[in-house]
């Protein structure tokens, strides 16, 4: 019993792969900082109702050619330290560790920036326009394509520069309202707006916070969004290819001023989309 126990914190502790009855995962890279996304993949794995759990959370696994893979995503709520990464499957009667590794998180002291609004905007700071788009794209969201999508490394998705990072701490009015869950791009009113890479549309609408919005499907859970657009040129469950022209810049809902702002969704969590940009990453 001892040394089971000191084998399972032993696995827990390091970063190498971990088999177990045939299975093994490894992770690239591991080590990432809040906001980072790394690459899970399982081998000698057979049965169909496998997960990941880390981070307090399930994350889907997509089979190709009898490898599964996922994307784990973290953002600056993510815990630092060395996390576990569980390979388990599920079944009526409960689930099964059938392999692990760790993911180690770096902690990332993200900035605060302070906005304050006109007074003709600040009435959407209202809690049920929050609320009324996060309906709206949860349900554009819902149904989302296992297959990858995308090729080789994202294209920054306008020209302009970046007037506000990933994670900065925005207190809009004095009060605190969460991270920046991407990247601003400054860039005159009209400057085209294009796909970061192949994928379909999901969403392409007017939003009360966002503006003219676009959301892209990329696949095995990698969404992009386009947000505060001046017109959008692309429709729901159109297929798009990497640099098509998709919209132009714009200043339309919770904005004070021209720009786009660029999220990407790993899992249904915000990352910064700047390291999909750069060789080497997923």
């Amino acid at each position: 019993m001892i040394r089971w126990i000191l084998l399972s914190v032993a696995a827990i502790l390091t970063a190498a792969p971990v088999t177990a009855a045939g299975v093994r995962v490894s992770i690239a890279p591991t080590n990432i900082a809040q906001g980072g996304t790394a690459e899970v993949t399982v081998t000698g794995l057979a049965a169909p109702h496998a997960r990941v759990r880390f981070a307090g959370r399930i994350w889907p696994l997509y089979e190709t050619r009898g490898v599964w893979r996922t994307l784990l995503g973290t953002d600056p709520l993510t815990v630092a330290g060395r996390r576990a990464v569980i390979v388990e499957i599920a079944g009526p009667s409960g689930t099964l560790e059938v392999g692990r590794a760790a993911l180690a998180v770096r902690r990332v002291a993200f900035p605060r920036r302070r906005i304050t609004l006109v007074p003709d905007r600040r009435d959407l700071l209202d809690p049920k326009l929050a609320a009324e788009e996060g309906r709206k794209v949860a349900a554009a969201l819902r149904a989302l394509s296992p297959a990858r999508m995308w090729q080789g490394t994202f294209r920054i998705p306008a020209s302009g520069t970046v007037s506000s990072p990933y994670g900065v701490v925005s207190v809009y009015q004095g009060r605190v309202r969460g991270f920046h869950r991407g990247i601003d791009l400054a860039a005159a009113a009209g400057t085209p707006v294009y796909a970061a890479n192949d994928g379909i549309v999901r969403l392409a609408e007017y939003l009360p916070l966002s503006g003219h919005a676009v959301l892209i499907d990329h696949g095995m859970g990698i969404v992009t969004s386009y947000l505060h657009q001046s017109a959008i040129f692309v429709r729901a469950g159109q297929r798009v290819r990497r640099g098509q022209v998709i919209g132009r810049v714009g200043s339309t809902g919770l904005s004070t001023g021209p720009h786009l702002h660029w999220g990407l969704r790993v899992n249904g969590v915000h990352v910064d989309p700047m390291p999909w940009t750069r060789r080497g990453r997923p």
